[in-house]
């Protein structure tokens, strides 16, 4: 073999050096994708009416928001699995967003909430604390603090969350028996929980955790007089503080001013377009329309500000728009809509996400009833 002369030398030094200073190719940017463009085109009503909700997307684990895990370099050569990153819903009840477009589910199965930060493409997950573990957790809101509000039916009373995520105060205990869905009105601090084993709406002050009102009371076997109870579950305020009450034994919905006095009803049992058969979760959105969920029907139902039936969205099924026992309805101040559903055994429960689509030539609340031309 020839040796390498004194030029071959001095021509492999400089390529070496400039192998060694070179630059390396750049990183393409994670292009993020739009958290709220439509996956697909689905929409109520359908043609030739004109749309008025569009759906949106699904999300089951931190896959739908992140993207797929991809395992480490240790991990592809030790074959761990990765599953130990996946945040995933399992039997979700309460929905609620913050105002940085965050979704926090509270997850009864796993005694947690879990939070997707959509616009950020990031999973995190909150539990309780030693001072205040959480068992079951059901239904959540949150106050103009940014501090969450979590009822824990097993424990029966309220925990308390910092916007930071840290359990700071509980309370309720020996007052709740079984406290179900939560709103609050943040212009008069209250709080508003549905006791489902009182059959009654306690009022918390949010700044003294001090009970100031009790709403209702139990109606007796057959009878269902304005204001009182059977089972109550979930509630929702709109921004004149109106109070809705999912009363979901009675099959109906009841109405309350701020003073907490009974306004009207609406709703009976029956399968047609505004009637009831297990009324869960309740929302308001920003122009008064009433959007009910019914774990039986598994649809939400679209009502005028008097009751009066405008649209309903879902049936029984898996696919996108349809549901599987529907419980958590909210609805963020871009009137995107929130449903969470339990799910069973081969399909646990999942998030999905709807935009309420509002038409500048047509009045507020005019939604077209169904089956009207």
């Amino acid at each position: 073999m020839r040796k390498a002369t004194a030029s071959t030398k001095w021509i492999a030094g400089i390529v070496c050096a400039l192998l060694l200073v070179a630059p390396a190719p750049a990183k393409k940017k994670k292009q993020k994708r739009a958290p709220y463009a439509p996956q697909f085109d689905l929409v109520w009503p359908g043609p030739p009416e004109k749309p008025r909700i569009r759906f949106i997307r699904v999300i089951r684990s931190s896959e739908d928001v992140t993207g797929q895990y991809k395992p480490t370099f240790v991990e592809r050569i030790t074959g761990k699995s990765a599953r130990r990153r996946l945040l995933r819903l399992v039997k979700p009840y309460g929905v609620a967003v913050d105002r940085a477009g965050r979704v926090f589910v509270a997850d009864m199965a796993q005694r947690a909430i879990l939070i997707f930060d959509l616009p950020n493409e990031t999973v995190r997950r909150w539990t309780g604390n030693s001072q205040f573990p959480l068992f079951l957790p059901a239904s959540l809101a949150f106050d103009q603090f940014g501090r969450l509000f979590v009822t824990d039916a097993f424990a029966a009373r309220i925990v308390v969350f910092t916007p930071d995520g840290r359990p700071a105060a509980g309370f309720g205990t020996g007052i709740f028996e079984r406290p179900g869905g939560v709103a609050i009105d943040r212009a008069r601090n209250r709080l508003y929980v549905a006791d489902v084993k009182r059959n009654q709406v306690l009022v918390f002050d949010t700044q003294s955790f001090q009970l100031v009102q009790e709403i209702g009371r139990r109606s007796e076997a057959g009878g269902a007089e304005p204001g009182e109870f059977a089972g109550p579950t979930n509630v929702a305020v709109d921004r004149e503080g109106n109070l809705y009450v999912s009363d979901t034994w009675n099959r109906r919905i009841q109405v309350f001013g701020p003073d907490g006095k009974f306004r009207r009803t609406f709703g009976t049992v029956g399968v047609q377009p505004g009637n009831f058969v297990r009324p869960k979760g309740i929302a308001v959105d920003s122009e008064g329309h009433i959007y009910v969920l019914d774990a039986e029907f598994n649809n939400f139902q679209i009502f005028d500000p008097d009751g009066q039936p405008l649209l309903f969205v879902g049936s029984f099924g898996v696919r996108p728009g349809q549901f599987l026992l529907p419980t958590g309805i909210t609805i963020d101040e871009e009137d995107r809509i929130y449903v969470v559903e339990q799910g069973f055994e081969e399909h646990p429960g999942r998030l999905q996400v709807f935009q309420y689509i509002s038409q500048p030539d047509v009045a507020a609340a005019t939604l077209r009833p169904p089956g009207r031309r």
